[in-house]
């Protein structure tokens, strides 16, 4: 919103109350990656622009083409803003994706003062692109005279030459100025120049453009009127495809060669049949072009003209007794390409003159598969009236149900299936009508098929499915669709092995579709061939909107690669989970089970998950390192205290109460009993209360966050958050809070914290170990799940971001699947 804000008449005071609102002044567009910033340069709001500017947003970020905002502000005329950006410290010398530096946008603008100021500035005037385009080569291209006067006095180059070896006349022949060329010759640019990769010379570039001035003048200034480029196309070549009668006549009457053919053995004949201009055809004819000449490909005039649909050239030609039957070197008639242009009249002329109605090409396309190909229910209706084959297939059998399918047209595939058509043909590859329907964007046809009994779970050769193509293509109603109709979202397609998850299109991907597809079976975690996740394709491709249901369905972070994780993910999840930035920076790989040593007064050293107590203080580094330096005060005693309370601290034991089973309730009150767990809570002036302490230990843990800077404000303003916010229970115990124990799996080791572990054990049944047997069996073997999956499921546990009343249909005994696991851990409950 904030772009749009900025690239709109928006006022100053709306675009402060959107960043007052929180949105990032620096935050990014999705495909260009644009900052608000950008889109102000680009259009012109100094008032804004300044407001950004103080604000904080980047002068110098870049854009995927990486343009700066400086590049989009000499687009713009009003000196002032560049003065202002430059003085506000905007690098001068920012050089976009083709290496443009902000002197050729500057001439793209034909501003002679934002030119002259930057030069001023130390721009370099003779810097290329990588195109090897000069300032002087853009200013041309907006027939500046006044600039380029002003970069020639500055010593430009006026004969320098770009990669494809055009120079400034070549770019000032598309002008269709004559007075600009003229000027241009005037100031020795070079008349006969051609370019490098086709050889085209000034003249080619004029006939573009159909003037016959500037072409007269270029002929007379010695520029050759026959040359030909590398594939031998001559000016009249490109005269006669743009269909100039006026410049045809001059260039033959000039001595232009009337026979030229291309390097394909196209004559201008067949360059003039493109362009529907009877006129032209009969003058070139007179001329003595031959109408029998046939390309490389055997293509007659007749098929070019086909493929403009001129039925007043169609009949010239026949007259001039060119055979309708004549075919290409793939078989083709001029029919078929009438077919495939659905020009009925024209398809009708040729029918009645004899053509082969059945007539197959190389690849056993008949007219009737253009036709059906392209959409056009009369003409389908006229081919099947007039015999057409209804059940002709191509070799891959594909049948004009197939190709009409792929072309959205209820109507027509109503009309084929009525005329007997098999609705549930396969082709050689398996591809059902509704694989091919999938590929466009009409629900209705789609619908249809199944209805007639198409299997909405047919697989091709490569065994993708339909959804998969639907999810690809960005086929949503499909999609929507298909969730009643028993379709199989988990399936993979052969290619790359990818699940409808890595192919659903990035545009559209709806938060409710994607619940859908997981409650159906889809494992929004699934790798394909190259070990990416929906997630690291969403970030790959910079998808925020993707990035962001994603992870709201649970995506693991954990697969992500280390390049994987960029600022711009970490904002998102900052955004998502309402973390700060401190807490989103914290959020990598590398850390999350990594120890901090802490250190009390009477050297007592204890080593300590950075990640969960981190939590506990909402990412706030400030006053973690509170904590930190604050604990070098305590005594060993005191901080296995705090540390017990902190680590532990994710659940209101009032609340679950109710829900927990007999058994787990009474094995928390006989630890109650033993001071084995604290309760804390706060009272209804919000002071903290610490129940099974002794008071002295109460004012201890009360005076500590007092220290640290947590009073029951700070608590009170968190509102929704976990960790300390709410009522906790704990356990109050030393051994467990010291040490770890071991995991094995894939003979890997992961080292974990008992203390964490123990109070969730007892939660779940004793899926890592129980209160009631803690010390046993110090290394525990999973070697049959991955480390994968034990990582995550071990960040479930670590974690307290799950919401009260959401530990659902549990029933767990032992350790399952992990990942199957982890997909549910937000939809469990205490209530089993």
């Amino acid at each position: 919103m904030l772009h749009y804000a900025c690239e709109g008449n928006s006022s100053v005071e709306v675009i402060q109350f959107l960043i007052e609102k929180g949105m990032n002044i620096n935050s990014r567009t999705k495909y260009q990656n644009q900052t608000p910033l950008h889109f102000a340069c680009f259009s012109n709001s100094f008032e804004i622009i300044k407001y950004l500017v103080e604000k904080g947003a980047i002068l110098n970020s870049k854009t995927e083409e990486n343009i700066a905002p400086l590049h989009y502000a000499c687009l713009k005329k009003p000196v002032e803003v560049i003065e202002y950006l430059i003085e506000k410290g905007a690098d001068v010398h920012p050089r976009a994706k083709q290496n443009e530096t902000v002197l050729h946008f500057a001439c793209t603008s034909n501003s002679i003062k934002v030119i002259q100021y930057l030069i001023d500035k130390g721009v370099n005037i003779s810097q290329k692109t990588s195109d090897d385009e000069t300032a002087l080569h853009y200013a041309c291209k907006q027939n500046s005279i006044k600039v380029i006067e002003y970069l020639i006095e500055k010593k430009q180059d006026i004969t320098a030459e770009t990669k494809n070896s055009k120079n400034v006349l070549h770019i000032a022949c598309r002008s269709n100025s004559l007075e600009f060329i003229k000027y241009l010759i005037r100031k020795k640019a070079e008349i006969k120049a051609r370019t490098k990769y086709r050889n085209q010379t000034l003249l080619h570039f004029a006939c573009e453009r159909n003037s016959v001035d500037i072409i007269k003048y270029l002929i007379e200034g010695g520029v050759n009127i026959n040359e030909r480029t590398f594939t031998s196309k001559s000016p009249l070549h490109i005269a006669c495809r743009n269909n100039s009668f006026e410049v045809i006549k001059y260039l033959i009457e000039n001595g232009a060669f009337v026979k030229a053919k291309t390097d394909y053995n196209e004559t201008i004949l067949h360059y003039a049949c493109r362009s529907n201009s009877v006129d032209v055809i009969k003058y070139l004819i007179e001329k003595g072009v031959n109408v029998f000449q046939k390309t490389n490909f055997d293509q007659t005039p007749l098929h070019i003209a086909c493929q403009s649909n001129s039925l007043d050239v169609i009949e010239y030609l026949t007259s001039k007794r060119l055979n309708i039957n004549s075919i290409t070197n793939r078989n083709e008639l001029a029919f078929h390409f009438a077919c495939r242009y659905n020009s009925l009249e024209v398809i009708q002329y040729l029918v009645e003159n004899g053509v082969d109605i059945n007539a197959k090409t190389s690849y056993n396309k008949s007219p009737l598969h253009f036709a059906c190909q392209n959409n056009s229910l009369e003409v389908i209706e006229y081919l099947i009236s007039k015999g057409a084959d209804i059940n002709a297939k191509t070799k891959r059998q594909e049948n004009v149900l197939h190709l009409a399918c792929r072309s959205n047209s209820l109507d027509v595939i109503k009309l084929l299936v009525g005329n007997g058509l098999d609705i549930k043909q396969k082709t050689n590859f398996n591809e059902t009508t509704l694989h091919f329907a999938c590929q466009n964007t009409y629900i209705e046809v789609i619908e249809y098929l199944v209805e007639k009994g198409v299997d909405i779970n047919a697989k091709t050769d490569e065994k993708e499915t339909a959804l998969h193509m639907a999810c690809e293509r960005n086929l949503l109603q499909f999609n929507k669709f298909a969730i009643p109709k028993q379709c199989d979202y988990d399936s993979r397609r052969k290619t790359e092995n990818q699940t409808i998850l890595h192919l659903f299109h990035e545009n559209n991907l709806e938060n409710d579709f994607i619940k859908l597809l997981i409650e159906k079976g889809a494992y929004i975690d699934e790798k394909n061939n190259f070990n990416e996740t929906p997630l690291s394709i969403a970030i790959r491709n910079r998808n925020q909107n993707k990035i962001k249901i994603l992870l709201m369905n649970d995506a693991s972070i954990y697969s992500l690669k280390e390049k994987e994780i960029t600022q711009d993910f970490l904002d998102l999840f900052r955004n998502i989970y309402s973390i700060n930035q401190d807490m989103c920076n914290f959020m990598n790989i590398q850390d999350n089970f990594s120890d901090l040593q802490i250190q009390s007064s009477d050297s007592f050293k204890m080593d300590v998950h950075k990640f969960i107590l981190l939590t506990r203080f909402d990412g706030d580094q400030l006053l973690f390192q509170r904590f930190i330096n604050i604990c070098r005060t305590k005594t060993k005693e005191d901080i296995q205290m705090i540390l017990s309370f902190l680590y532990t601290g994710f659940c209101d034991f009032e609340t679950i109460d109710q829900k927990l089973d007999q058994q787990l309730k009474q094995n928390i009150q006989n630890a109650l009993k033993t001071k084995k767990f604290v309760i804390v809570k706060k009272n209804e002036n919000g002071k903290l209360i610490f129940e099974g302490v002794e008071e002295k230990q109460n004012k201890k843990l009360e005076n500590f966050f007092k220290e640290i800077g947590l009073d029951s404000k700070w608590i009170k303003s968190k509102k929704g958050r976990k960790g300390i916010l709410n009522d906790f229970h704990c356990l109050y115990e030393e051994k467990y809070i010291k040490k770890d124990f071991t995991i094995i799996c894939e003979e890997r080791e992961i080292k974990v914290h008992k203390l964490i572990l123990i109070l969730r054990s007892e939660l779940f049944k004793g899926m890592f170990l129980s209160v009631t047997n803690d010390n046993s069996n110090q290394v525990h073997d999973y070697s049959g799940k991955s480390f994968e999956s034990l990582n995550q499921l071990i960040y479930f546990f670590y974690h307290d971001n799950f919401e009260e009343g959401k530990l659902n249909q549990c029933n767990i005994e032992e350790l399952e699947d992990a990942k199957e696991f982890y997909q549910l851990n937000h939809n469990l409950n205490f209530d089993y």
